[in-house]
């Protein structure tokens, strides 16, 4: 599946060298979302947790993401 990051809850960002995850800050979010250049793309998901409802999103980074509800 593959979502835009209008479509997504950010959690936290894994780091690129598998060290742990950082937190998301607001404005990087808000360029994904907001940037003509970044609204379009879209990440790969790929399922962490089914009990916590948690995904991978990948794309240039990887972030541990919600998806948002369709309603």
């Amino acid at each position: 599946m593959k979502k835009k990051a209008s479509d997504l809850i950010f959690i936290s960002q894994i780091n690129r060298d598998g060290s742990g995850t950082t937190p998301v800050p607001e404005d990087y979010v808000k360029m994904m979302t907001e940037n003509k250049l970044c609204k379009d793309d879209k990440f790969k998901i790929t399922g962490l947790s089914m009990t916590e409802k948690t995904f991978i999103a990948s794309g240039f980074n990887s972030f541990v993401v919600k998806l948002k509800d369709s309603n």
